[in-house]
């Protein structure tokens, strides 16, 4: 990649990454702060820092990490209480630091017993305050007699947790079926012991003895290939390793079936007693994909798996979504007002047309799963990659009167055509997770009105939980001023319209019209002055586009019933063709590569994937909403008699 920095996907609330991935090893107290209580760092025999943490009737102990992390792979090794620790618990974890109910967790949690009974391994996740995934495990070794290695991995596919370089769990990103996974939130690691003798040995039945006291566990070789944050961003310094996107071999696959068989001694997948209505649904959803899994990695050559395994999930995945994904019983109610003109017939007839030249050229309907990526599960290496060429290197034309053609200074224009019986469209060659995307647009002259113009970019996965930024340009009739109809919807969930009038004729010459979609917001430009913004506020719990990539599209097409006055004023075919011309696609953005998105350097300007408002940005975004919005949907007391939507006030 030459001189590009490299960025991977991660905040998936504000922060991007510049993966080169840091390994932190080296005395304990460059990395580790020591918090309270007694605790101790003295050298082994070997000359290695050792953190021993004790725990008496007065006071427990701790440390944590210097750093958080937004994905990591940490290693620790741990010599655990010796002789009777019943009613204590030792613990390794990684924590989120902000909102309690909305926290992030991976817990290593050991529980200890009497003198000779042996010591439990107690695990949990809790990912947007939701927690009670608990498993539990025997050692097959006395963790009091020496150290030993406990691994936490966190990457966007997974969390791996291995003692002594064995796997003993996996909990899969499942976000896709709205099980919520930790994403978008930095991590600090802890270590701690403390007394919990309400219920650590034997539910509670077996108290602390506090004559045994002190009780000491040993922490050493702490070991962080990970991500920490510096200012703005969490930055990875250089290192190798496949942690980032680690999933599991046969040889891990089998480590993990016997532990199962042999060492797990409680499971709530499979706790009817405590969930007797229905399992979780990650439960039974990863019975199904390990099965599938195993349908296509059995003596295959690689080509075989991959195909026989992604055929197998194309064919179940629809499974998946009868049984776990939500739906919603209500779609978003349109408003009557007159101001907001598609109120009558946007929702599915507009849809509809649009889509359904795409599903033609996409060979599905537009509720079937395509190809797609499988969610966030694979990373991101950043390092802002601008497509500007011809536009037939960097699109495909898929349908209608589309035509290449070239202006006077030899660079290539597409032109899209809407006539009686054709519509037209082109599309990206590639898919992008994040990017920023600028297009020269000459809209239709004159006449236009019942047409509608638009630059969009949208999923291409399941209609119902589909992301979708759009840009639509309203026709109308022969000097009335285009509406530039704005909506952005996140997981299936739209009706965020907004719409404006255009400060300019856009008809007589080319406007650049620019989508801007980082982790930290959606904002869109007109020749490079804001017009809308949409911020990440997803620990609101208000749907973003964050793991879906996109693709763009630009197409032509009739809307008569819905686009021109709410539809009072018709396509006057006469007029037809009506033709719309596009130029100067850019795209910095990033592209799938194998089993990354990567974008190659070609520019030195990567801001777009930090990029806020400024107080100019932010002055430039309230002059156009004073004098050119005409609707609002969070202004739309009609449409929202009992109160706006929640991310509204926040924009």
């Amino acid at each position: 990649m030459g001189q590009a920095r490299a960025h991977l996907l991660a905040s998936l609330w504000a922060f991007y990454l510049i993966l080169a991935i840091s390994m932190v090893t080296g005395d304990l107290t460059n990395d580790l702060d020591i918090l309270w209580g007694n605790s101790k760092v003295f050298y082994d025999n070997s000359g290695k820092q050792t953190i021993s943490l004790t725990l008496d009737r007065w006071t427990t102990s701790a440390f944590r990490s210097k750093s958080t992390y937004l994905f990591s792979r940490i290693d620790m090794d741990i010599k655990l209480v010796a002789g009777d620790s019943a009613g204590t618990v030792t613990t390794l974890y990684m924590i989120t630091e902000g909102l309690w109910q909305f926290h992030d967790e991976i817990d290593l949690e050991f529980l200890g017993n009497s003198t000779g009974e042996p010591y439990t391994l107690h695990t949990n996740l809790y990912a947007r305050g939701k927690g009670g995934r608990e498993k539990r495990y025997k050692l097959w070794f006395d963790p009091t007699a020496d150290f030993h290695t406990y691994t936490i991995i966190w990457n966007q596919r997974n969390i791996l947790i291995l003692v002594d370089d064995k796997l003993i769990r996996q909990i899969k990103n499942n976000l896709m079926y709205s099980v919520p996974y930790p994403t978008y939130q930095p991590m600090r690691v802890y270590g701690s012991i403390w007394n919990a003798d309400d219920w650590a040995t034997m539910g509670g039945r077996v108290k602390t003895d506090w004559s045994q006291a002190p009780f000491t566990a040993y922490f050493r070789n702490y070991r962080a290939i990970a991500c920490p944050p510096q200012q703005s961003s969490p930055l990875c310094g250089q290192s190798s390793g496949n942690w980032f996107n680690q999933e599991l071999d046969v040889t891990r696959k089998q480590q993990l079936q016997e532990v199962d068989a042999n060492y797990k001694i409680y499971d709530y997948c499979t706790d009817t007693k405590r969930f007797k209505d229905n399992l979780p649904k990650e439960s039974t959803m990863g019975r199904l994909a390990n099965w599938l899994d195993d349908r296509t990695s059995k003596s295959t050559p690689d080509y075989r798996i991959q195909a026989g395994s992604f055929l197998l999930k194309l064919w179940f995945r629809p499974i998946f979504i009868i049984f776990f994904m939500p739906t919603s019983s209500c779609q978003p109610m349109m408003s009557s007002s007159y101001t907001f003109q598609e109120s009558k017939h946007t929702p599915q007839s507009a849809y509809s047309l649009r889509h359904f030249a795409l599903a033609k050229a996409m060979g599905q309907p537009r509720a079937q799963l395509l190809p797609s990526m499988s969610m966030a599960a694979l990373y991101l290496i950043l390092a802002t990659s601008p497509v500007i060429s011809d536009m037939t290197d960097s699109l495909d034309m898929l349908w209608g009167n589309t035509q290449v053609l070239y202006d006077s200074t030899g660079h290539q224009i597409v032109s899209l055509s809407l006539d009686r019986w054709t519509t037209s469209a082109f599309r990206s060659k590639t898919k992008y997770l994040f990017a920023r995307i600028d297009m020269d647009i000459k809209l239709v002259a004159k006449d236009s009105a019942g047409t509608v113009t638009t630059l969009y970019m949208i999923t291409e996965g399941l209609w119902d939980i589909h992301d979708e930024i759009d840009l639509e340009f309203l026709g109308n009739t022969t000097g009335e001023p285009y509406t530039l109809h704005t909506n952005i919807y996140a997981r299936g969930t739209g009706g965020r319209e907004k719409q404006y009038r255009l400060w300019f004729d856009p008809t007589e010459d080319f406007h650049t019209y620019t989508i801007i979609w980082n982790p930290q917001m959606i904002l869109i430009l007109v020749d490079g002055t804001p017009i809308r913004q949409m911020k990440n506020q997803l620990r609101n719990d208000i749907p973003f586009p964050l793991y879906q990539p996109m693709r763009l599209y630009a197409s032509i097409w009739d809307a008569d019933d819905w686009a021109t006055q709410g539809g009072r004023i018709k396509t006057d075919w006469s007029q037809a063709p009506f033709t719309a011309f596009f130029r100067n696609y850019q795209a910095n953005a990033c592209i799938p590569y194998k089993t990354a998105w990567i974008c190659s350097q070609g520019s030195n300007d990567s801001s777009w994937f930090t990029q806020d408002l400024d107080e100019e940005g932010k002055q430039k975004l309230k002059d156009v909403d004073d004098n050119y919005k005409i609707y609002d949907y969070c202004t739309d007391s009609r449409r929202y008699p009992n109160g706006y939507p929640p991310e509204c006030g926040s924009q």
